[in-house]
């Protein structure tokens, strides 16, 4: 069945010839012949499908007559997807043969290059008033065939504001603009996160995830601060000023009651000048630390001193400063930790290994095969955890892991072999593995590699950008060293960093911040020695050695003279710092889906 319509107010085309027929008809498309088509791959997606079984085609597709029959010169998809689902008829617009090969690839381009997609605003728009007109959002999904949880993601962005505005001005996908409504009250957090979504969207995930560990420590800092107020004691704000600078001011481990009786929180209760410091550990964990205003005015003395501190005024400056680095980079780790395991259990369900996967495996058997082992105590816990399998207190299964690996091809069998590998690598981090650079240098290296966006603190572990080396010189044949000029002897091996010997930061009695409400950026990796004594320079009367820091970075190479026995050691040496290498990509451009 087919209509022959004509045209009235199409111009005449070139050549003065009469604009052709049009002619439309519902067509099997089972019975049409594919043309030749600017489109390699037909990719049909099964929202694709499900709309074609369920709505039909909705335009039209354009055929040719020729002599071996109709021939599809726009609609490719269209059609096999009708094929697929089993459509008996499509509707189709009919016109004369054109075997101008030159036409065909410049309107088969221009149908597909010039179609728009909604925008994500208009989609989220689109469920609202499906929304609102009483549909659930699990039938908006059946219908529209969306996902579920993007439709509730939809409905929920449909009900901020904050949130909802920038999408409609950026058009940012779906999953940044929910993790803005999570930030809906507060307006910084949503301005400094949408800047980062459009100027550096490699970085969102880890900005965000960054944003909500700073939440939560503000809550518990708001908490301990309360418990104080509730007490009635007051807030120390600024240790240095208020207590470390303050003469009369003293930590109540360092006083003991007049009658010479250690002095607690507890029997300080009822002293006029008792107040207390919140701050924040190496960890991130918050300690309050009680201290009386005037000891003297209230009675207490000094029950000890601290001689061992030989420490210069510079020394303890520094290494308060290289302390509070210290804990912004601690808490930036934790940060990245979450963004990456997220990250790596999203890794495990690819149904495709990367190609470098099998000799990652085997340099992973040869190096770190005390970390597969250690995973394997727990039954690979964390790898369980990625793949879906039960998981009680952190520990896997190996029946459920014994149980999915049998019935896995060889392909898919690698994949999770890598995963299990990657899992004990990654079990074995902390918040100690940023403070050498380079400690998980191929780890790090691997999963940027295949699609990871390292945050600044993961650089450091990860360390320096490698760069190619530069090419070789050409070098003669051979070479004669002149008698009198011989060329010097080789040692014969460098000294090595004693083992155990890097030193690790105290938390059990921590220094605390200057200022707990200022966050810092991490930027600077440093080594984590503070409180130690000063080195001391090697004497006929002193006979002990000064020990050398453990380099910072081991590829670097070696002050020259380091490790002469006949050299005396320097009086001060300072720690070593890193400078964090930053990366930013700019943001891809989304390419609308075309039928």
């Amino acid at each position: 069945m087919s209509v022959q319509t004509v045209n009235k107010n199409v111009e005449k085309q070139a050549g003065n010839s009469p604009a052709p027929k049009v002619e439309f008809g519902l067509i099997d498309p089972r019975t049409l012949l594919i043309e030749t088509n600017v489109r390699a791959v037909v990719n049909l997606t099964a929202r694709f499908l499900k709309t074609i079984r369920e709505d039909g085609v909705m335009v039209p597709i354009v055929v040719q007559r020729t002599e071996q029959g109709l021939r599809v010169r726009m609609g490719q998809r269209r059609t096999l997807a009708a094929i697929e689902v089993g459509l008996p008829e499509i509707p189709a617009m009919i016109v004369q043969g054109d075997e101008n090969q030159v036409r065909r690839i410049a309107q088969q381009m221009a149908e597909n290059d010039d179609r728009q997609g909604l925008r994500h605003a208009d989609r989220v728009a689109a469920f609202e008033q499906m929304s609102l007109l009483g549909v659930s959002a699990v039938d908006i999904a059946n219908t529209t065939g969306h996902s579920t949880s993007d439709v509730k993601a939809a409905l929920k962005v449909a009900k901020t504001k904050k949130a909802k505005a920038v999408q409609d001005k950026y058009d940012l996908d779906l999953e940044k603009t929910l993790v803005l409504a999570e930030f809906e009250g507060d307006t910084e957090a949503v301005k400094a996160l949408t800047e980062i979504a459009i100027k550096s969207p490699d970085r969102f995930a880890h900005a965000a995830q960054k944003r909500r560990d700073d939440r939560a420590a503000a809550a518990r800092m708001a908490e301990a601060v309360k418990t104080l107020a509730d007490a009635g004691i007051k807030q120390v704000t600024n240790w240095n000023t208020e207590v470390k600078d303050n003469k009369a001011a003293r930590e109540l481990d360092k006083l003991q009651t007049g009658q010479g009786n250690a002095l607690t929180p507890e029997g300080h209760a009822i002293c006029p000048q008792r107040a207390a410091y919140i701050g924040t550990t190496y960890n991130g964990d918050i300690y309050t630390r009680h201290v009386c205003l005037d000891y003297k005015a209230a009675g207490h003395k000094l029950n000890r001193t601290n001689p061992n501190d030989t420490r210069t005024e510079q020394e303890k400056q520094a290494a308060s400063a290289e302390r509070t680095e210290v804990i912004e980079n601690n808490k930036a780790w934790k940060s990245a930790q979450t963004v990456r395991r997220q990250w790596l259990a999203e890794f495990a369900k690819r149904k495709t290994t990367p190609k470098d996967a099998a000799a990652f495996l085997a340099h992973t058997m040869m190096v770190d095969a005390s970390s597969i082992e250690t995973a394997s105590h727990s039954a690979h816990g964390l790898a369980c955890e990625w793949l879906g399998l039960k998981t009680i207190n952190g520990r896997g299964s190996r029946q459920a892991l014994a149980d999915l690996i049998g019935k896995l091809s060889p392909a898919r069998a690698l994949h999770i072999s890598l995963v299990l590998a990657l899992a004990a690598i990654e079990d074995r981090t902390g918040v100690h593995t940023w403070r050498r650079a380079g400690n998980e240098s191929r780890y790090l290296r691997a999963l940027e590699a295949w699609g990871y966006n390292l945050s600044d603190v993961e650089q450091i572990a990860r360390g320096p950008q490698e760069t190619p080396a530069p090419p070789a010189t050409k070098q003669a044949t051979s070479t004669t060293v002149p008698a009198d000029n011989p060329a010097p002897a080789a040692p014969a091996s460098k000294p090595e960093a004693p083992a155990g010997k890097a030193a690790q930061p105290k938390v059990d009695n921590p220094a605390p911040v200057s200022d707990p409400t200022k966050v810092a950026q991490p930027t600077k990796a440093a080594t984590p020695a503070t409180g130690q004594a000063k080195p001391q320079t090697e004497t006929a009367s002193n006979a002990a050695k000064a020990q050398p820091k453990p380099v910072a970075n081991p590829t670097k190479a070696t002050t020259p003279g380091a490790g002469d026995p006949t050299k005396k050691a320097p009086a001060k040496q300072q720690p070593a710092k890193r400078q964090e290498q930053k990366t930013a990509s700019g943001a891809q451009p989304s390419t609308a889906g075309s039928r």
